[in-house]
């Protein structure tokens, strides 16, 4: 269900639109300009003993269209409560309930601009590994801090992590069309997701000189944020698709901050895009998800709000690609989201990371 401009009452009154069952949930996904009292709404939703977990994201996606002020609104059936969680103390406080219980999907909502993002994930991957899949996304406010941002029946959440736990047929994929443009470097010195140092000398003084000789691009630390989204760095990994960090801030000692953490030692080269490879995502993307002999599915669709701003128009052109394959294959199944900060995704081989500039889609059938 999609909401423009919503209301607490129109929330309220589109929840009672939807059949509600003993082990019913509402997920729900609030672009960032919805004009909600988050608290007030928390208040509402449980006088109405409404069962719900929640985030803000920059933009929710219907079908083919996005936008910063709207909300969507997913009915779930759950057998166990979703856990929100700020530390591993607190995960596995709550996790000790559930370890009898048989998961197939693990569905994850994260600070994405958190520098402990990649230490909750670490958390949810040690005590879960590859039992279960992840998929999800990172909220947040593109410009707003200390405000609410994750929300539960238990109150509303400047940060941390929200995980529900599912045992449904669940098919997903990820995808991003990145390939390297310059490198490798070594991450010679980092700390969580701030690089410091490339290549044994100051992290933006390299950054900026590959860009100046290879773009003939003069980046400064006042423009970065505005060219650097275009020019992200990739983790190499053997076998493996890149895994993408978004530099979105530098400080005063040139160190880059990125979202998602960068390990020391690591391999990273600087990443283009691939016109070619966006043309075939949302075909390859949906026919992975497919299950056979099977309808209806349940989709949902995180997209990097980074990756928007790079494509533009491209992007308009993929969600449409998009919502047009989907109902190809199903006719009655409607393309719902979010654009995301940081995209969580594991198909239960290999590690569990926070991608960045990627998409991820999952059918729920």
């Amino acid at each position: 269900m999609y909401l423009e401009k919503p209301t607490i009452n129109s929330i309220l009154n589109g929840l009672k639109k939807l059949s509600v069952s003993d082990n019913s949930q509402f997920l729900l996904m609030i672009g960032e300009n919805c004009r909600l009292n988050l608290e007030e709404l928390v208040l509402s939703l449980n006088r109405a003993k409404h069962l719900f977990i929640g985030g803000v994201f920059p933009k929710v996606i219907y079908k083919n269209l996005t936008s910063d002020s709207g909300i969507i609104i997913k009915k779930v059936n759950l057998d166990v409560v979703p856990i929100y969680f700020n530390s591993e103390e607190e995960f596995l406080n709550q996790f000790a309930d559930y370890h009898d219980h048989e998961f197939t999907t693990a569905f994850t909502l994260i600070d994405g601009l958190s520098d402990k993002a990649s230490d909750h994930l670490t958390t949810l991957f040690t005590h879960l590994g590859n039992n279960v899949r992840f998929f999800g996304g990172g909220v947040g406010y593109l410009k707003a801090k200390d405000k609410g941002i994750l929300l539960t029946n238990d109150g509303v959440f400047n940060t941390g992590t929200i995980v529900v736990f599912l045992n449904s047929n669940t098919k997903m994929d990820a995808k991003h069309g990145w390939q390297k443009s310059e490198g490798p470097f070594i991450v010679t010195k980092s700390e969580k997701n701030l690089i410091k140092e490339l290549n044994w000398e100051n992290a933006f003084d390299v950054y900026q000189k590959c860009l100046k000789e290879t773009q003939n691009l003069s980046l400064t630390k006042e423009n970065f944020s505005v060219h650097s989204i275009h020019f992200p760095f990739g983790i190499y990994k053997e076998d493996r698709d890149y895994i993408v960090r978004d530099p979105f801030n530098v400080n005063s000692s040139g160190h880059i901050t990125c979202v998602g953490n960068i390990p020391e030692n690591s391999l990273i080269d600087i990443l283009a895009i691939e016109k070619e490879q966006l043309q075939s995502i949302s075909k390859t993307m949906i026919s992975n998800c497919i299950e056979e002999a099977k309808s209806n599915p349940l989709a949902i669709m995180f997209s990097c709000i980074s990756r928007v701003k790079h494509l533009q128009k491209q992007f308009d052109d993929e969600l449409k690609a998009f919502n047009n394959e989907l109902i190809t294959n199903f006719p009655n199944c409607e393309l719902e989201g979010a654009l995301s900060i940081g995209e969580v995704y594991s198909s239960g081989e290999g590690y569990l990371e926070l991608l960045n500039k990627s998409i991820v889609l999952g059918l729920a059938y």
